[in-house]
């Protein structure tokens, strides 16, 4: 970790227990559930699983986790503030951040990290431990986004509308930087996954559009609301922040979602 980012300025840019934060993770569950249901599909999750779902949020994967791997199966979610996660026979919640909870050797037949690890500069060790939690042949999910990648804007309602968004988007990530986010990182959790170990390595790189009003542009308008602190210290006034928000709802306006590379792997399987 690097001297300039230690104790609290290190990891997540942002906090389940803000007036925002119920908004925030219902959006970010209509942009990224579809999808990660369908992975989890087409890996198998079933009946009588053990899964361990990171940085759960809300809890609607871990929902949906809980009814798959049902009635045998179990699901653990983690998340350092576990609130919005819903209770259920088959849920075990732990409240805590994965940096410092260990999870047992060979006890999870799939573990879902999404939205985790590129907020954290301790990432490649968090990923060779949950490796070490794997059960022979158990697979390893893990989603970030690629914020590298910037061309978001499909249709703009005016210059000065493009103008704020970038703004806003410089701003809020080298937010997100200060605190040891990578905003590449996904980039690179294939190779990562290949010299811990894994295999049947596969990324897929997902992403679609949303007009003003709906899926990422509600994500951002939330965002911008959770962390407006940070974005009037970068030079966003009150003003620019409520046009902003303005613009995100505007249905003319069409945006891009970031680049979701979703990266599987799986731990050898006993000879």
């Amino acid at each position: 970790m690097s001297a300039m980012i230690t104790g609290a300025q290190a990891g997540y840019m942002f906090d389940n227990a803000t007036d925002e934060a119920a908004n925030q993770l219902r959006h970010l569950a209509e942009i990224l559930d579809a999808g990660t249901r369908r992975t989890l599909i087409e890996l198998g999750v079933g009946p009588g699983w053990k899964v361990t779902d990171i940085g759960a949020g809300a809890g609607t994967m871990t929902t949906w986790l809980a009814d798959q791997v049902a009635p045998d199966g179990h699901v653990t979610a983690v998340d350092l503030d576990p609130r919005h996660i819903p209770e259920g026979p088959n849920v075990t919640v732990r409240a805590g951040d994965i940096r410092d909870i260990e999870l047992p050797a060979g006890s999870q037949q799939a573990i879902v990290a999404r939205l985790v690890l590129m907020h954290l500069p301790e990432r490649e060790q968090v990923l060779a431990d949950l490796t070490r939690a794997l059960t022979p042949g158990g697979a390893l999910v893990v989603a970030d986004w690629d914020c590298t990648w910037r061309d978001m804007i499909r249709r703009s309602p005016s210059p000065r509308a493009t103008e704020l968004i970038e703004r806003f988007q410089d701003a809020l990530l080298a937010f997100g930087e200060s605190r040891g986010a990578d905003m590449g990182w996904a980039q690179r959790a294939p190779e990562v996954m290949l010299r811990l170990g894994l295999v049947d390595v596969d990324s897929r790189v997902e992403s679609r559009s949303w007009h003003g009003g709906t899926g990422i542009c509600r994500l951002h308008h939330s965002n911008s609301i959770q962390r407006e602190a940070e974005l009037a210290a970068a030079g966003m006034s009150r003003d620019d922040l409520a046009e902003l928000r303005q613009v995100l709802m505007d249905p003319q306006l069409m945006l891009s979602g970031y680049l979701m590379h979703t990266t599987i792997g799986r731990r050898l399987a006993s000879a």
